[in-house]
């Protein structure tokens, strides 16, 4: 996102020079207005090409830093600690350079006068999206600190849930790669041996040597022509990802992947009551409450899900019976969120429905190698059957022509 150099002055009558993040002036007016400053001039601000800089939007943070940070932000906060102190003492316990670098950052735009989550919205490489989002969020309902413990547990249940699809995956990967390298050394080096035969022989050959010979012609002859146009298909694929309808197709198509579409909407599910649980107890209205779970949620079909209901909430319609009309919201979820909502326990509830969710995640992750497995097997005899008739068949032709 650009950045905006301004001149304001501030709700005490201070007049500052500053920085302001955001997508166009019109943002940076709104911005100011609703922390009541009054904004005398902005221009965009334009930097000279910054080699480090440049090379820094490729460095990345692990996870496990990520959430260290997280956690000992929150624990500071909730100790009493001013958030700058708090930033401050983060900067001597960063594991690696460039997180103490990135933190440095945050504390100089946070003496700027930039709110929290605008500074980590610097860094989009590090505090991704939903990151910035729930840290705006909880700066507006004034629970941050329990909105950092909400992320801190969020980052802890990815990590574990990445370690265990690495887990599941490692063995359909080995096979994967073992057919790739079986198929690529076939139709380089078997296929172009095999075929000069059976053309001079004059013999008809069977639909899956002429695929494979093709195939075989196209990674000899033609291999630059194929790598140019995989890395043309995938970064069309990423541009397209980054545009507000692709990234919605691409959250809708996520939520229809045989095997993974269970993870990501139970997972997606469970952070939706969890930010709204977070938020209905530190006392934000529900409408408000459903407006920030919408950025925050992490998917954009059930983003929008979530902005309808809120429009029916807005109408006078309860919660439960908003929700009642998607398909993304199993029933049983909806029932227990309309029964929170009669009892005046709605917290409660989405306690449960997140605790319900972060379970059913777990265990389908747990299975998931056993869903997979199968599936690799029949790949790998499809597979090689077909590289065996692709062969063979010619040669048994041959033979018979005798």
């Amino acid at each position: 996102m650009p950045e905006f150099l301004c001149k304001l002055v501030t709700e005490d009558g201070n007049v500052i020079e500053t920085t302001i993040i955001a997508d166009s002036k019109f943002e940076v007016y709104e911005i100011t207005e609703k922390r009541n400053e009054l904004l005398l001039s902005v221009e965009e601000h334009k930097e000279s090409f910054n080699f480090n800089g440049f090379m820094n939007r490729f460095r990345k943070v692990k996870a496990q830093e990520l959430e260290n940070f997280t956690a000992q932000l929150a624990i500071m906060l909730r100790a009493g600690i001013p958030l700058l102190g708090s930033l401050e003492s983060l900067v001597d316990q960063a594991e690696t350079d460039y997180m103490k670098e990135v933190t440095e950052g945050v504390i100089e735009k946070v003496n700027s006068g930039m709110a929290l989550s605008e500074a980590l919205g610097s860094y989009p490489n590090v505090f991704g999206t939903l990151y910035v989002n729930m840290i705006a969020a909880g700066e507006t309902a004034g629970v941050l600190d329990s909105i950092l413990d909400r992320l801190t547990g969020f980052i802890r249940h990815d990590l574990e849930v990445s370690k265990n699809i690495k887990a599941a995956m490692r063995y359909p990967m080995i096979v994967f790669t073992a057919l790739f390298l079986a198929f690529t050394g076939a139709v380089i080096f078997i296929i172009p041996k095999f075929a000069t035969m059976f053309i001079a022989q004059g013999i008809e050959l069977p639909l899956p040597t002429k695929v494979m010979m093709g195939v075989s012609d196209l990674v000899i002859n033609y291999w630059w022509m194929a790598i140019l146009g995989i890395v043309v298909l995938i970064s069309s694929l990423i541009h397209y990802i980054r545009t507000p309808k692709g990234a919605y197709m691409f959250d809708l198509f996520k939520l229809k992947v045989p095997i993974f579409k269970d993870i990501i909407l139970k997972s997606t599910v469970a952070r939706f009551a969890h930010m709204l649980e977070t938020l209905s107890k530190g006392g934000i209205q529900i409408i408000k409450a459903l407006e920030t779970t919408e950025l925050t949620v992490g998917n954009l079909v059930i983003a929008k899900v979530i902005s309808d209901a809120r429009e029916k909430v807005a109408e006078g319609i309860s919660l439960g019976d908003a929700l009642s009309k998607s398909k993304y919201f199993p029933k049983m979820t909806v029932k227990m969120i309309a029964v929170g909502e009669q009892s005046g326990a709605l917290d409660e509830m989405l306690a449960n429905v997140a605790l319900q969710y972060d379970n059913a995640v777990d265990e389908k992750i747990k299975a998931l190698s056993a869903s997979i497995e199968p599936i690799m097997t029949v790949m790998m005899g499809v597979m090689l059957l077909f590289i065996a008739l692709g062969i063979f068949m010619p040669m048994w032709n041959m033979y018979a022509a005798f």
